[in-house]
């Protein structure tokens, strides 16, 4: 399966390199307009490199592409993409606005096109867990908190990537980069689409243009409420990178994290006590994982683990809290996404 990489400096880039190394895939070109990270990533697979995504599509004959980038320049990247029919994965959060993700999702649409987003938690341990846990998911979910604190900003400028700390060009900060996973885990656990946004964000530990800490609310039309706590202001190292934890709560359990596990005590049997499974919650591991599914989703013609649609839905929610943040917290009210 012939495959590119489009914009070879972001940070994620990394964490795909050994899953495109497996049999069955060559990667043929890489593109990188930020001209650091490239270089290196061409040599690694003896391919062509660009500067010019454009370019790169318009040269090579692909088979699949993965599109990396900046945020505001990836929803041009898809659509020079589908108007080649090239299938592909788009990094999230796919674009700086809903609208811009919309647009995309008719595109594919309408072009018949396959096309993943690496919302990689519907890959992951955790929701391992609470399906075994809950023995079915969509399920009865009261409440949910997730906080995902990750390293200072510095850590895009080290990767080549100093644009995710301009709004111009990343749309915001730890919100629109991170807590991507968590509105779209919310959603995707609980069933039910979100009707009520409020945040509050601010750049306090940094001093940045855009925003190092975030705390975001979402509630469903029959209030089952989620909380989503982000930041830019981890002390990492190699050893420690982040602070991952999180509590969920339904009619049938009550679960929270621990060290690298997740504790569960079940509502109708507590005689029972707290049960102790372990869990990856190294979030890097799974994008090997979303490597190898996209690819054999694409040649099977099954449908994508996570889809525009599903990053329509996020970005939605997305609008809502930076239009909340820029009114004190106001809550915003959302409505049906038209189709």
């Amino acid at each position: 399966m012939k495959v590119a990489l489009l914009e070879a400096s972001h940070w994620h880039v990394p964490l795909y390199l050994d899953a495109l190394q497996a049999p069955g895939i060559e990667v043929v070109a890489v593109s990188d307009a930020e001209n650091v990270k490239g270089p290196e990533v061409a040599a690694r697979f003896g391919c062509r490199l660009y500067s010019s995504s454009y370019e790169l599509i318009e040269k090579e004959k692909l088979e699949f592409a993965f599109v990396f980038g900046r945020h505001s320049e990836m929803p041009k990247f898809a659509e020079a993409l589908i108007a080649k029919h090239i299938p592909f994965a788009l990094e999230k959060p796919c674009g700086v606005s809903m609208a811009q993700v919309s647009k995309l999702r008719k595109l594919t649409e309408e072009a018949n096109l396959y096309c993943a987003v690496p919302l990689i938690f519907r890959i992951s341990d955790l929701l391992a867990a609470l399906e075994g846990a809950e023995q079915k998911i969509p399920s009865d979910y009261n409440y949910m908190s997730f906080r995902f604190i990750v390293g200072p900003p510095g850590r895009y400028e080290a990767a080549g990537a100093g644009w995710a700390l301009d709004p111009q060009f990343a749309g915001g900060g730890s919100t629109i980069n991170v807590a991507t996973h968590f509105i779209d885990l919310f959603r995707f656990l609980t069933g039910k689409a979100v009707t009520r946004v409020s945040a509050t964000m601010h750049s306090r530990t940094h001093h940045g243009a855009v925003e190092d800490y975030s705390l975001l609310t979402m509630q469903t039309e029959d209030g089952v409420t989620g909380l989503v706590e982000t930041g830019y202001s981890f002390p990492s190292t190699a050893d420690e990178q982040r602070e991952f934890s999180f509590t969920l709560a339904s009619d049938r359990i009550y679960a929270k994290s621990g060290p690298d596990r997740i504790e569960i005590r079940d509502r109708n049997n507590l005689a029972a006590g707290t049960r102790s499974l372990r869990l990856r919650l190294e979030t890097d591991i799974y994008y090997p994982l979303f490597v190898q599914r996209v690819l054999a989703e694409c040649r099977s013609g099954a449908k994508p683990i996570a889809s525009l649609r599903d990053a329509e839905a996020m970005m939605q929610v997305m609008d809502a809290a930076y239009a909340s943040a820029r009114q004190g917290g106001a809550p915003q009210t959302l409505g049906p996404i038209p189709e």
